[in-house]
């Protein structure tokens, strides 16, 4: 049977309150009567009014996918999530992730989520330096770090300590 591919205003409704809720695009666009992924980002790319409201859901759901990480979290450091603790490890360390790529989502499709940074060049920028000419043979190497610890020696005054 194919997929639909005409929308109506019921197939909308569902996939932008399904993803409001959390869900992803991928797993909603697997459902038999709703179009596949490819229809529905042609949807999208077509219609700027629908795809500010998918915007907005996407937003709303990643929210929620951020709650479930820190609830899965909690349950573990509460000791109310009742496994064994490689199976803990497991939903701690997915948590985390989750909630990483919550936050990485976010920073990308809203902007009151990226880090506020300006940075303004007042003047001439100058990239480079020049280094200072020295007198005499350029000195490289192991004799370099010599002539260096000869002047540091020289530098240093030494007191008589009596005896």
């Amino acid at each position: 049977m194919a997929r639909p591919t005409r929308r109506t205003k019921a197939m909308v409704t569902e996939i932008i309150e399904r993803v409001s809720e959390g869900q992803t695009l991928t797993s909603i666009c697997r459902d038999e009567h709703l179009p596949c992924l490819r229809s529905l980002m042609n949807w999208l790319s077509a219609d700027d009014a629908l795809d500010n409201r998918m915007h907005r859901a996407r937003i709303r759901g990643t929210l929620i996918q951020a709650d479930e990480a820190v609830d899965a979290q909690r349950a573990v450091i509460n000791g109310t999530a009742a496994h064994d603790p490689k199976h803990l490890q497991a939903i701690v360390t997915a948590a985390n992730n989750m909630g990483h790529q919550a936050n990485a989502k976010l920073a990308k499709i809203d902007t009151r989520y990226k880090d506020k940074q300006e940075v303004e060049h007042t003047g001439p920028m100058i990239i480079g330096w020049e280094e200072p000419e020295v007198a005499g043979p350029k000195v490289t190497g192991a004799a370099a770090v010599k002539v260096v610890a000869d002047e540091f020696l020289d530098a240093i005054t030494l007191e008589e300590v009596p005896n």
